[in-house]
């Protein structure tokens, strides 16, 4: 965990200094996806090999449906009454 903070907390003063180099932002950022898809791909790979977890898809599957849903519904409350209540009636009142 440690290491995990000293990464963080290094990167951020260089990122800082090289933030305004559009080619190295770029790149970190083409390189931060392809990391992502990496970990995902091995995530996927780990679950497909856990048989305690491939025997109850089924029932993890529905219960990820029902919590996904739960959470997009919640947003979407959340976003309309942020229009109607705080914004009082959406963005294009200028």
């Amino acid at each position: 965990m440690l290491t995990a903070v000293a990464f963080i907390a290094l990167g951020i003063p260089i990122g800082f200094a090289l933030r305004k180099n559009r080619a190295v932002v770029h790149a970190v950022d083409k390189l931060t996806m392809w990391a992502i898809y990496l970990l995902l791909f091995l995530l996927g790979i780990s679950l497909g090999t856990d048989d305690n977890i491939v025997s109850q898809a089924g029932n993890i599957g529905i219960k990820a449906f029902l919590i996904s849903a739960a959470c997009v519904a919640g947003s979407a409350l959340a976003a309309w009454l942020l229009g109607k209540v705080i914004l009082k009636g959406g963005f294009d009142e200028r």
